[in-house]
């Protein structure tokens, strides 16, 4: 139910690209609110489906709001390694959740967070849209002095403004074409099919990588592998902990090397723990070793910090950042689209796998569907790291990256410009 209800977020993006990010992530956050206190007050069964409805629609929508917001605002040095702290933050919110959901009563936890949820809604008011939206709706002084606000005017950062401003201020489309026909030649542009085939991979890595699954799960998965659902309770605590541990690798891993490269290893360190969790399972089922032997327990801790320390932190984030601006209503809702239907896919009919195939051949279907997306990855998705989102966009337009100077961009900044004079 919450998968399928973030296939209505599809119309969000295009909402986000008409009214501007800070109004979405207004309504998400309140939507989130409205979810949880449905949750809260919820008598029957009919008010919880309706709560896992809105908060399945809400939480697609933030999580999308919440990418754009940050890669957009922040300088290509920072991006990654805040997006990577966004990640952080939603990891440590699932952690204390999870935690509380086993100390408090559900309806506790619903009145709590339906108040962080509104509080969520002020946030906003302290800071100023995106200047990548300003700037694709024409706003060329207002994009300046949100961009000036946010970023400072280094000699770098106006560079980048430059680039942007330039970009938006080439000749528009001319839309006397039928609408079939507009469709028709958005979908042959090699900036937006070349940018949305990237990020179902990554996505579709991401989900059949088993990291969401397995997390779920966990309790299910230690307690079929030894037979002890009190050590499953202990177990899935300290799995849920060990995110933490696995999002400040991240961190530092981003701090020092580029995304790519931090999510590929990630992700290929998380393969390599899967077939030892698959291995010990298969020993397991033919006695070599003991079933309430807490060796499956211990890889399976592996595997979480390691699937955490790049490859689930970065996966959302480097999956948005390929999208550029001016594609983002569709590419957000592609995006909605992809993680809902993945989500489903793989996250609810797992306990069904799990029961009829086994932890060992569950995991190695994870382990070798994920192996082949990295690859794929590794050889196509371009590096994000230190590139401007307007340089992202050339990527796909010129095949590689164009580093653009300032006398390429001879934009004249409205408002800096201004103040000099005086």
């Amino acid at each position: 139910m919450h998968g399928v209800a973030g296939l209505a977020s599809t119309l969000m993006p295009s909402v986000m690209q008409y009214k501007g990010r800070k109004f979405t992530f207004i309504g998400s956050s309140l939507l989130l609110a409205i979810g949880w206190f449905l949750a809260f007050i919820a008598m029957d069964i009919y008010t919880i489906i309706v709560s896992s409805v809105v908060l399945g629609l809400s939480s697609n929508c933030a999580a999308i709001i919440n990418l754009v917001t940050v890669s957009e605002m922040l300088s290509p040095r920072y991006r990654s390694l805040c997006l990577t702290l966004l990640s952080v933050h939603q990891t440590i919110g699932m952690v204390l959740v999870s935690i509380l959901g086993v100390c408090l009563n559900w309806r506790t936890v619903g009145l709590i967070l339906c108040g962080g949820s509104l509080l969520a809604t002020l946030l906003p008011m302290v800071w100023p849209e995106s200047p990548s939206w300003l700037a694709y709706k024409g706003k060329f002084e207002q994009c300046e002095q949100a961009f000036v606000w946010l970023r400072g005017t280094d000699e770098v950062d106006m560079k980048e403004l430059q680039a942007l401003i330039a970009a938006q201020k080439v000749p528009k489309p001319n839309h006397n074409r039928s609408s079939f026909q507009r469709i028709c030649r958005l979908i042959k542009r090699k900036d937006l099919y070349l940018p949305s085939i990237f990020m179902f991979l990554v996505l579709f890595n991401f989900y059949s990588g088993g990291g969401v699954s397995i997390y779920m799960y966990s309790k299910t998965i230690i307690e079929i592998s030894t037979g002890d659902s009190k050590l499953a309770v202990v177990g899935y605590l300290i799995a849920v902990c060990t995110l933490l541990l696995g999002c400040g690798i991240s961190l530092v891993m981003i701090r020092f090397f580029d995304t790519k490269t931090v999510l590929t290893r990630s992700a290929f360190g998380s393969h390599f723990f899967l077939l030892i969790c698959c291995l010990v399972s298969y020993l397991e089922s033919i006695g070599l070793v003991p079933k309430d032997s807490y060796l499956f327990l211990y890889f399976l801790l592996a595997f979480k910090i390691t699937c955490n320390s790049g490859f689930n932190s970065l996966s959302f984030a480097l999956a948005m950042e390929l999208m550029p601006v001016k594609h983002r209503g569709v590419g957000g809702a592609l995006f909605n689209i992809y993680t809902s239907l993945l989500y489903v896919a793989t996250v609810k009919p797992f306990p069904f796998v799990i029961t009829n195939l086994g932890i060992t051949y569950t995991f190695l279907i994870f382990a070798f569907t994920s192996f082949i997306c990295t690859i794929l990855i590794v050889i196509y998705v371009p590096e994000t790291k230190n590139r401007t989102l307007q340089e992202i966009e050339d990527y796909y337009n010129y095949g590689h990256f164009v580093s653009r100077n300032l006398s390429d961009a001879e934009v004249e900044l409205p408002i800096i410009s201004e103040k000099n004079n005086n």
